[in-house]
């Protein structure tokens, strides 16, 4: 896991190092900023329990004990969309509005490797993926929607955050425990790969976020 971890510390300190945690650190977040976040989020969380599943349906002979976890996951991610959503209906969205955005160039790409993964690459190294974004809300997800709930604008529009900060921290002690017990030799280094894309992706996303961005 030691590479895993150097990944994780990297994309933390990619992600606070955009401009819209700046802002956030400095207290002065522009709903612009959080709105496009938010937007990339539901973009992705869209495909979230698809790609998962579709993951474990094809570790179903091979690796049985993935598998189910992967479908147990799955299950857990449902409706996290709709999280979103209410966020953004808190900050003045419709839900109209936000089926005719688009993510930014970083989150298409994500989502789309994620399928490519799922179905057709090593399905196992799909865990690299998980592992990134959960760890993420495990590291930042508290700080992050205690800094949003100061800011009046936020009010009743950390739904998603807050929810992920929580749950995040008992999915990646999973996930490493998973890791750690069923996934070794070119099945582990397809996942560091992964890893080391997602965290390229990630990374981007933030910094692609543009603060102009308003319900149109």
């Amino acid at each position: 896991m030691k590479e895993l971890q150097t990944l994780r510390r990297q994309t933390v300190q990619g992600i606070l190092e955009s401009p819209v945690l700046q802002s956030m650190q400095n207290g002065k977040l522009d709903s612009g900023y959080y709105s496009r976040y938010l937007l990339n989020v539901w973009h992705y969380a869209l495909h979230s329990s698809k790609v998962i599943s579709l993951a474990g349906s094809r570790l179903v002979n091979n690796h049985p004990q993935l598998a189910s976890y992967l479908f147990h996951h799955a299950e857990e991610e449902m409706g996290h969309d709709e999280w979103v959503l209410d966020d953004l209906i808190a900050l003045g969205w419709t839900r109209d509005q936000v089926a005719r955005t688009r993510a930014t160039p970083s989150c298409a790409a994500m989502v789309g490797y994620e399928y490519y993964l799922a179905g057709t690459a090593n399905a196992a190294s799909i865990f690299g993926w998980l592992f990134i974004l959960e760890a993420m809300g495990d590291d930042l997800g508290k700080d992050i929607a205690t800094k949003l709930t100061s800011i009046p604008d936020f009010e009743g529009a950390v739904k998603f955050i807050e929810g992920h900060g929580e749950a995040d921290v008992a999915h990646t002690q999973d996930l490493t425990r998973m890791i750690e017990t069923h996934i070794s030799g070119q099945d582990y280094e397809d996942v560091v790969h992964v890893a080391e894309v997602i965290k390229h992706l990630y990374v981007s996303m933030f910094h692609e976020l543009k603060p102009e961005l308003a319900p149109a």
